[in-house]
C-alpha cells in the first residue's frame, strides 16, 4: 500500500502540555481525508509537525517515504494555515508569483500559475489589489493558492472554509474534489463545518486530548457507530413498542414526531431482527421502515467525543478489527 502520509507515535510536548500523544496515521495517496477534533485536541499541531514548521519531541513520519522536515518532503507539500499570513503591500497576482519563485519556479511559470489559480478560485477581479484590502474570506482562498502555486503531491489544509460564505465554501469542495480525481493529489484537510466535510472526504481520522480515536472510512465508520440502533416504522408503533420491551428485546425505544420508532437493540444483532420480524408479525400489522440508524459524521463527532475517555478507549481498542480498518 502506498502511503502519501504516514506517522509513527509522532509526539508533541510543550512543557507539562502533551499537545499529541503518540499518534500513528496513515494516509492513501490520491485520497481526501477528514481531520476532526474539538479545538485543542492537537489538529493544527499536528500538521505543523507534518510540515515540518514543528520538530516532534518523539516518534516520527514521513511524506512519501521522506522524513518528516526533509527538504524532498517540503517539496511534496502544500500548506494553508488556519490564520493565513502575507506580506500586506504586495497585489496578490504578484504575492504568488513571489511564492512560487520561493519554491523554486521560474518566474515565467509562476506567473501563469498564479493567473490560473486566481481565476479557479474566482478572485482574478482583485489580482492587482494589495492583500491589506482582502476580506477574510478573500485571505482564505489566497492562502489556498499560495498553497497550490508549485503544483504540490500533498495539500494539508488547516480549516480551509472556515471564512467563506456558504458558496464560497462549496466552490472550493467542487474544486478539492476535482483535483483529487484528476490530477491525483492527496488530501488531508482539517475542518469545523463536519456536514460540509462529510461531501468531500472518504476517509476521517478523529483527535482528541492529543490521541487518535479513531481512523476509518466514513462509511464504515457510520455503520460501527450506528451499532445496535436501529429505526422502525409500522402501521401499530405503539403496541410494536410495548412489544418489544416486554420480551426484553431492546434497551430503550422512542417514537418520534414522525411516528417512527427508535430502538437500542438488546443482544445479537441477527438475532434481534429476527425478534422483531416475528414481533410483527405475530401482532398482524404493517411493516414499512426497518433498518439500521445512520449516523453522519457530525452525530459520530458527538457521540465519540461527548462519551468520554472511557468511550475513546473503547473504540481505540476495537481498531485491530477488519471492519474498523481505514483501508482494508
Amino acid at each position: 500500500m502506498d502511503y502519501a502520509i504516514e506517522t509513527n507515535g509522532l509526539t508533541k510536548v510543550f512543557g507539562d502540555l502533551i499537545a499529541v500523544d503518540h499518534i500513528n496515521i496513515k494516509i492513501k495517496e490520491g485520497t481526501i481525508n477528514g481531520f476532526i477534533g474539538p479545538n485543542g485536541a492537537g489538529k493544527s499541531t499536528t500538521m505543523k509537525m507534518l510540515i515540518g514548521a514543528l520538530h516532534p519531541t518523539n516518534g516520527s513520519g514521513v511524506i512519501k517515504g521522506h522524513p518528516l522536515g526533509s527538504m524532498e518532503a517540503k517539496q511534496l507539500l502544500g500548506y494553508s494555515p488556519e490564520h493565513p499570513k502575507f506580506y500586506e503591500d504586495m497585489k496578490a497576482h504578484k504575492y504568488l508569483v513571489y511564492m512560487g519563485m520561493v519554491c523554486g519556479m521560474s518566474r515565467q511559470a509562476a506567473t501563469t500559475r498564479a493567473s490560473e489559480l486566481l481565476k479557479w478560485l474566482n478572485i482574478q477581479d482583485f489580482a492587482e489589489k494589495k492583500v491589506q484590502g482582502f476580506s477574510a474570506g478573500m485571505r482564505q482562498k489566497l492562502s489556498l493558492a499560495q498553497s497550490m502555486i508549485h503544483e504540490p503531491e500533498i495539500l494539508i489544509l488547516d480549516e480551509p472554509t472556515a471564512n467563506l460564505d456558504p458558496a464560497g465554501r462549496h466552490s472550493i469542495i467542487e474544486n478539492l474534489k476535482e483535483l483529487c480525481k484528476e490530477m491525483n493529489v492527496t488530501v488531508f484537510i482539517s475542518s469545523h463545518i463536519l456536514a460540509e466535510l462529510e461531501k468531500l472526504v472518504s476517509g476521517v481520522t478523529l483527535i482528541n486530548h492529543g490521541k487518535i480515536v479513531v481512523e476509518s472510512d466514513v462509511a464504515s465508520l457510520g455503520r460501527k457507530i450506528s451499532g445496535n440502533r436501529f429505526v422502525l416504522k409500522t402501521s401499530n408503533n405503539q403496541k410494536i413498542l410495548s412489544e418489544l420491551e416486554s420480551k426484553g428485546y431492546i434497551k430503550y425505544g422512542e417514537i418520534d414526531e414522525n411516528d417512527t420508532i427508535h430502538l437500542v437493540a438488546e443482544g445479537d444483532e441477527l438475532q434481534f431482527k429476527k425478534n422483531v420480524t416475528k414481533v410483527v408479525l405475530m401482532n398482524d400489522v404493517w411493516l414499512e421502515k426497518f433498518n439500521l440508524e445512520a449516523s453522519d459524521l457530525e452525530s459520530v463527532f458527538m457521540q465519540l467525543v461527548g462519551e468520554g475517555e472511557e468511550k475513546q478507549e473503547a473504540v481505540r481498542q476495537d481498531a485491530h478489527k477488519p471492519f474498523w480498518r481505514f483501508w482494508k
